[in-house]
């Protein structure tokens, strides 16, 4: 039986260089998305949604690019289409957490065209090398309010398997006034509903921040 690391000691382990990264990035997307609405209203009033979450994972990815590409402990992958960031932990339970970058839906899923390799990706412990010693496979990215095509909160998420989300916790922004985090698991063994989107720019891996 697998077992899953929480919340708390996932975030400290992964550092706070490296959590403040990904909210840093969310942060400047946010903004980046924010201006492009306001330059070209009837091109966002246009675009799929899609198009608009690739540009917000293209931004969110060159942020992170410049923050975190020379840490030691850091390696960022980005083999088109496969963009992940592998982060190596002193810890006696496992080897390196491996992150994607991830539009999360209000409910906790994530949308990916599910290819084998996507699959392999979310199905925890399957690249272990001995028992208990492996990698933690992430998603981190942001909330998404579809209705509203809204950027949210700074998120981690952590599922075994594309149906089982097992948490979904809200990242500390360091820079602001001290807030709770929220973390969201879900019930043992709930399932969620797969989403299967029409394949975009990394169609292949789609490791980009598909929506629905």
């Amino acid at each position: 039986m697998i077992s899953h690391p929480s919340p708390e000691a996932v975030v400290s382990e992964l550092g706070d260089k490296v959590v403040d990264a990904i909210v840093h990035a969310v942060k400047v997307s946010k903004e980046k998305f924010a201006q492009y609405r306001e330059q070209h209203p009837d091109w966002a009033a246009d675009n799929a949604a899609r198009t608009i979450a690739d540009l917000i994972h293209d931004w969110m990815w060159t942020d992170l690019r410049q923050q975190l590409d020379l840490l030691p402990h850091v390696n960022l992958i980005d083999e088109d289409p496969r963009r992940e960031i592998a982060v190596r932990v002193q810890s006696e339970d496992r080897l390196n957490y491996l992150l994607r970058i991830k539009l999360h839906h209000l409910d906790g899923r994530t949308s990916s065209y599910q290819t084998q390799t996507v699959m392999d990706f979310e199905l925890q412990g399957v690249n272990e090398t001995f028992t208990g010693w492996g990698e933690v496979r992430l998603e981190a990215g942001y909330e998404w309010d579809k209705d509203t095509r809204t950027m949210g909160a700074p998120v981690i998420s952590l599922r075994h398997g594309r149906n089982r989300i097992i948490w979904v916790h809200q990242l500390p922004d360091h820079s602001a006034p001290a807030d709770a985090t929220v973390s969201r698991p879900t019930r043992p063994g709930a399932p969620t509903l797969p989403v299967v989107d029409v394949p975009g720019r990394d169609s292949e891996e789609q490791t980009g921040t598909g929506e629905t």
